[in-house]
């Protein structure tokens, strides 16, 4: 798990690659968009199954509530 882990701290902070890893030896602009898209798939993996839950009903309620306080004020 550790070269994982070094392996995406290389992609993420541009550091060159230790021999034999896959990603020796690419241009700038394939590392940078490599690196982009690395990122952008551990966003997803991370953030999407939360993304796509719906909204908990206490908070459509808390919401409902400050909606009406607001026009009670008006």
């Amino acid at each position: 798990m550790a070269r994982k882990e070094d392996e995406m701290d290389a992609q993420v902070n541009n550091k060159p690659h230790a021999p034999g890893t896959p990603d020796q030896g690419k241009s700038p602009s394939k590392s940078s968009a490599a690196t982009k898209a690395l990122i952008t798939r551990n966003l997803k993996l991370a953030y999407g199954e939360v993304a796509a839950e719906p909204t908990p009903q206490r908070f459509l309620d808390l919401l409902n509530a400050i909606d009406s306080g607001e026009e009670k004020k008006s």
